[in-house]
């Protein structure tokens, strides 16, 4: 079955991002997809201890903490998504026996928090000058109760719809590199939602490099 998508379906919440937004880390940036906020640093390669090195790769420590603070098994599941999306991105094998370590903070999260908090690392690590073997871009769907399609929801939206699904995409191939959904949907549901967010990934690969091209011109 063809799958017919329109314009005016990739509609994304306005975003805005400031690099070197920290000045005692390698990268960091702040961004906000809508009235979600959040901020990254990113520092290393570093030295860690022996026990923790790697002789064919760095090793990656992710650490997210949410706007209240207090570590909950929702911000764990956070840290684990974001780890395995940036492995796939990372050059790692470059820095052998060394740590790269990620930190992500929640400022303000009205709906697409994980979304935002992906984006964000993945322009903190541009920032830093780590080496990848290419970008990720993280965009999300849901489904209301009737079934219909919602591109990178609103707070209202994600607390009312029946399912979440979202979807991060390289920027060589459009690939896909991690998914995670919640709630249940059809199989083609799944694939409308897939089709669409990858088609508007191209959005946020060109605010990377609008960002980037500003920030050179600045230098």
């Amino acid at each position: 079955m063809k799958m017919v998508v329109e314009e005016k379906d990739f509609k994304l919440k306005p975003l805005k991002c400031e690099l070197n937004y920290l000045s005692k880390s390698d990268g960091s940036a702040i961004l906000s997809q809508g009235e979600t906020v959040v901020v990254v640093s990113a520092n290393g390669p570093l030295d860690i201890k022996t026990t923790s090195q790697s002789i064919e790769k760095a090793t990656l420590e992710v650490l997210f903490s949410s706007k209240g603070g207090k570590p909950s098994v929702a911000d764990r599941y956070k840290e684990n998504v974001i780890k395995q999306t940036c492995e796939t991105a990372i050059l790692g094998c470059l820095y052998p026996r060394t740590g790269i370590t990620i930190t992500i903070q929640e400022l303000e999260d009205y709906g697409g928090l994980l979304t935002c908090a992906i984006n964000c690392t993945c322009l903190a690590l541009l920032n830093s000058g780590v080496s990848m073997r290419h970008l990720v871009a993280a965009v999300g769907c849901a489904v209301d109760e009737v079934g219909n399609l919602i591109l990178d929801p609103n707070y209202a939206q994600v607390q009312n719809a029946k399912a979440l699904l979202y979807f991060v995409f390289d920027n060589r191939d459009k690939n896909l590199v991690t998914g995670f959904t919640e709630g249940s949907f059809s199989e083609h549901t799944y694939e409308e939602a897939m089709a669409r967010c990858r088609l508007a990934s191209d959005l946020v690969f060109k605010f990377y490099r609008d960002i980037v091209t500003t920030y050179s011109n600045v230098i």
